[in-house]
């Protein structure tokens, strides 16, 4: 998800990098100091996700949100509670009062998560086709329709596609809760595929890009609802 954080104090903006900075799927498309550099900035390149301050100089955070054209999943970070209600009139996913503590702050990022997932992983048209892997330090782009599957490999999981394996310290669940349902579905503990990437389906395997792919009895029902059998 790509992130942008709005706040006039330099310090929370420094501080509130730092945190995010170790969330694996967060991409920073940059900081403003101000919401009218922020809108600018929103012009040229929309962001999912907003961390947003309420009070700035000039325009507010709150007039920010009215003044744009689509709805990012918004977290406010304010020194003030008196905005709660203004902040989930316009249907903000978080309302953090500062100093903000780190489970607090993950908790935002789960939730603006699971909302930006719930509304097809995009906040506008032309996002959300593909997610960024982070392998060696490095935050590497793949589209959806270019993965095979994702297989489990010890404390790793390994996104497949037709030429290349991503290799990424995350855990099964996390994968299947943020991969699109729509495209993926889950067969195995230790496996996570492309439905429309299936070319043959046995009694207990399938076969996609010539790799046979185990299927678990408790995953069967799911995937044969999921297929169009005749």
């Amino acid at each position: 998800m790509k992130c942008l954080i709005v706040d006039d104090n330099p310090l929370a903006r420094l501080a509130l990098k730092k945190m995010l900075g170790g969330v694996a799927d967060l991409i920073l498309i940059g900081e403003c100091e101000n919401a009218m550099a922020a809108y600018n900035l929103l012009q040229k390149e929309p962001a999912d996700v907003l961390f947003l301050d309420v009070e700035m100089p000039g325009m507010s955070g709150l007039d920010l949100l009215k003044s744009l054209d689509y709805q990012p999943q918004v977290v406010l970070i304010t020194s003030k509670k008196d905005y709660a209600a203004d902040g989930f009139d316009l249907e903000v996913v978080d309302y953090i009062v500062k100093p903000v503590e780190m489970p607090r702050l993950l908790k935002a990022v789960q939730r603006a998560r699971d909302r930006w997932i719930q509304a097809g992983g995009s906040g506008q048209e032309g996002t959300g086709s593909t997610i960024f892997i982070r392998v060696n330090n490095q935050l590497l782009s793949v589209r959806y329709e270019d993965i095979l599957q994702v297989q489990a490999l010890g404390d790793y999981v390994v996104f497949v596609t037709a030429d290349k394996k991503y290799p990424v310290h995350l855990t099964m669940k996390v994968v299947e809760e943020r991969l699109p349902a729509d495209r993926f579905l889950r067969v195995h503990r230790s496996h996570i595929v492309a439905v429309d990437k299936i070319t043959n389906l046995e009694q207990n395997s399938l076969l996609i890009d010539d790799q046979v792919v185990p299927v678990s009895e408790g995953y069967k029902k799911a995937l044969m609802e999921r297929l169009n059998i005749f």
